[in-house]
């Protein structure tokens, strides 16, 4: 065929993918004049190496491919129209897109704890990440909530769940901006929970503030009030205040008493009728600080585990920082000559760090030594956004500087996370009765039993896009 009068070849416009199904895909283009026809290349990398590539008239701008492959997990799939004339060749710019992902079988709760599930499913073709759903109804109305799997593992194990409480799971595959559908409901029960505790923590400044033994009483009564079964207590006063410390905090309607072994102002009250103190003391970590342990037994399990109540340096300085990571260091080496034969373990107390910090040594050395601080290890936090440390005025800071913490081996389940806060019309009520908050944990140290395994890494699930969003072009 030949051409009066040529114009110059055009490239194809408006270059669209629309993925149907795990191995198909649908191509269109506007088209690009007088042609002889169009070459459409789909290839797996961007230069298109190796292209299933098909021939389209020049009447036609559109076509469908339905002999790729899919593949596990899924792949970026790369296209261009080519148009074509007496030789001459014009190529749109290069698009890219995922296939559909198949669809998820098989999906099976295949082991259960009283706070959390493990599941499975069968491999699913082009699923990069799956979502999943879980609620207290099958028709996820109540208590629901997504999440979308880091990796392309076709197995999930979630924490944080209540024990002893029926729920409903369902997933679907991703592959990128192509998601499947879900599964239909599957339903599980954690189990009962054998032995959890209320535990808590509080640096009180009894010898550094004012007015100690009226605010010691407010704050007995607030621990008592909470259900704490044990507590630590920090800057509690020497050999004079310490006394005043233990006869405030022992006793009451729980019935706490001093555990053997603490002093230096570090003190760790219990409930003797939940546990029994096995063992007890106290240590130099340097830099003028100490740190309390104590040995006990879980009177419903026999469980054995120790308590160990920390006071580190203060200040914000690289300085402060290293003198922390020394004393940490220090810390978790006698306690590991003291446990000697690794059982659960329990750290609480005021650490002068966090997350906000820019550096922040003993988070670092606690993760490092594979514990974990129990308000990342359940959903049921209460008072996150509330500062753990303030001053003596009634306002309440909220900027999520948490400094005083409870971390805990992987031994432990964490049923529940909450700051204690005495507040009253939205300020601190009056007295106020520290400069630090209270923080509380309820955890969990059932009969030995096989784990479900950690907990699989997340994030949130995106808003879905647009119907009409564009294609990906390179």
């Amino acid at each position: 065929m030949t051409y009066a009068k040529q114009d110059r070849l055009q490239a194809p416009t408006r270059v669209a993918a629309t993925p149907l199904s795990p191995t198909s895909v649908e191509l269109d283009w506007s088209g690009a004049g007088d042609v002889d026809s169009y070459v459409v290349k789909v290839g797996a990398d961007r230069a298109l190496t190796q292209p299933v590539s098909t021939r389209v008239p020049a009447t036609g701008t559109k076509v469908t491919i339905d002999d790729l492959a899919a593949s596990t997990p899924g792949v970026d799939h790369f296209y261009r129209v080519d148009a074509v004339r007496e030789g001459e060749v014009r190529s749109s710019r290069t698009g890219r897109f995922v296939l559909k992902p198949g669809n998820v079988a098989d999906l099976a709760v295949t082991a259960v704890s009283a706070n959390g599930y493990r599941a499975d499913w069968a491999d699913v073709p082009n699923a990069r990440q799956f979502d999943v759903a879980i609620a207290r109804d099958k028709g996820f109305t109540k208590d629901a909530s997504a999440a979308r799997t880091v990796g392309s593992a076709s197995e999930f194990v979630q924490k944080g769940l209540k024990p002893d409480t029926k729920y409903w799971i369902r997933v679907r595959p991703v592959n990128g901006d192509q998601v499947g559908a879900f599964t239909a409901p599957v339903a599980l029960r954690t189990s009962v929970r054998e032995a959890s505790f209320k535990i808590a923590t509080w640096n009180v400044c009894s010898e550094k503030c004012k007015g100690y033994a009226g605010r010691a009483r407010i704050m007995a009564d607030f621990l008592t009030a909470n259900e704490v079964d044990i507590f630590g207590l920090q800057e509690a006063g020497g050999v004079r205040v310490g006394a005043v410390t233990k006869s405030i905090f022992s006793g009451g309607p729980r019935g706490f008493v001093v555990a053997e072994g603490g002093a230096k102002a570090r003190y760790i009250f219990f409930r003797p009728d939940v546990f029994e103190q096995e063992s007890g003391g106290n240590f130099d970590v340097g830099d003028g600080r100490d740190a309390t342990w104590a040995k006990f037994r879980v009177r419903a399990t026999d469980r054995i585990f120790y308590y160990v109540d920390v006071h580190l340096d203060n200040g914000k300085s690289k300085d402060a920082n290293a003198r922390r990571a020394r004393e940490m260091g220090r810390l978790l080496s006698q306690m590991a000559l003291i446990n000697d034969t690794d059982k659960p373990m329990i750290y609480a107390g005021d650490f002068n760090s966090g997350l906000h910090r820019d550096a922040d040594a003993p988070g670092d050395r606690m993760r490092g030594a594979g514990l974990r601080n129990t308000e990342l290890l359940t959903k049921n936090v209460e008072n996150a956004r509330i500062n753990t440390g303030h001053t003596f005025s009634t306002e309440v800071l909220s900027s999520g500087a948490h400094i005083d913490h409870i971390w805990v081996t992987p031994d432990f389940e964490v049923d529940s996370w909450k700051q204690l806060v005495r507040i009253t019309g939205g300020r601190y009520t009056t007295p106020v009765v520290s400069d630090h908050n209270a923080v509380s944990a309820v955890v969990a140290l059932d009969a030995p039993r096989k784990s479900i395994g950690e907990a699989t890494p997340t994030v949130e699930v995106p808003a879905d896009p647009p119907a009409t969003a564009p294609p990906a072009l390179d």
